[in-house]
């Protein structure tokens, strides 16, 4: 048995957060992959949508994707939603010895050192990397160190724990953002293609991002 998640505001969610979540999940063979809507950003402005509403999208873009998950457990908490926090949570909940797996973008990784307790995350997870254009792993300071202990690039090897290690992966990268996609509602442009029919549907019902 083993868990990834991946995590995000998802303001909304679209194509590309969902084929990155497919493809983690078939590299990792994990039994689930947890999408987690950040209720609070700690390092960002609060999304216009609300938590609810941002699940509620999630959980329509999913559909039947059976090995993704919509996870509500970061807007079950009060206050910011910090990872750590989560993946004590969910460690918690599967145990010692099931195999969870982190999933962030490069962009993310240079700037992990910004995260509250960031040189604890892999006492609980492994962290899986996905390559994003303009990013590169760092390459000097405490993060760099960090990193380089940790790096694992043979993902047979990384399977055989539980926790620990980093590895870095190229995914599929569709040319979609959240960022765009709301600023096409908000003059009129149609968003079609850019996440699933559903998603559109619950936005133009709820009136999103108008």
């Amino acid at each position: 048995m083993s868990v990834a998640i991946f995590g995000g505001t998802f303001n909304p969610v679209h194509n590309g957060h969902l084929r990155i979540a497919i493809e983690l999940a078939e590299l990792l063979g994990v039994d689930s992959l947890r999408m987690i809507p950040c209720a609070l950003p700690a390092h960002r402005e609060a999304p216009s949508a609300s938590p609810e509403q941002r699940l509620e999208m999630l959980k329509l873009g999913i559909g039947e994707q059976s090995q993704l998950l919509a996870d509500d457990i970061e807007l079950c908490r009060d206050g910011p939603s910090y990872t750590i926090d989560t993946l004590r949570a969910i460690r918690a909940q599967i145990g010692d010895s099931t195999a969870l797996y982190l999933c962030v973008g490069m962009d993310v990784l240079a700037s992990l050192d910004s995260w509250r307790d960031w040189q604890q995350l892999t006492d609980y997870c492994h962290i899986v990397v996905s390559s994003r254009p303009g990013y590169q792993v760092p390459q000097s300071g405490a993060l760099a160190d960090w990193i380089s202990a940790r790096l694992c690039d043979d993902l047979p090897t990384l399977k055989q724990s539980s926790a620990g290690k980093l590895h870095l992966c190229n995914l599929t990268m569709l040319g979609i953002s959240s960022t765009a996609i709301r600023h096409k509602i908000s003059t009129g442009e149609k968003i079609d293609y850019l996440t699933p029919a559903a998603v559109v549907n619950c936005i133009q019902q709820q009136h999103l991002y108008e």
